[in-house]
């Protein structure tokens, strides 16, 4: 598993046990997705950057440091 990989995987960790769900970039989203609950649900969020809803992966490292745990 390559450096990215791994810093991918650790961050889909930290972001589940937060109650988070972080996808990779696809042809439909550029950027990583931050992501909790379901969409459409009144509890459903979703993390924002500079680009929007498209995030870096240190934009998903800062916000995955604020987010309390759930």
């Amino acid at each position: 598993m390559s450096a990215p990989d791994e810093q991918l995987a650790r961050l889909r960790k930290e972001a589940k046990a937060k109650g988070w769900t972080l996808e990779a970039p696809t042809s439909r989203h550029p950027g990583y997705l931050l992501t909790s609950g379901r969409p459409g649900d009144k509890d459903a969020r979703i993390a924002f950057g500079v680009a929007g809803p498209v995030l870096t992966l240190a934009e998903v490292e800062q916000w995955l440091r604020e987010l309390p745990r759930t």
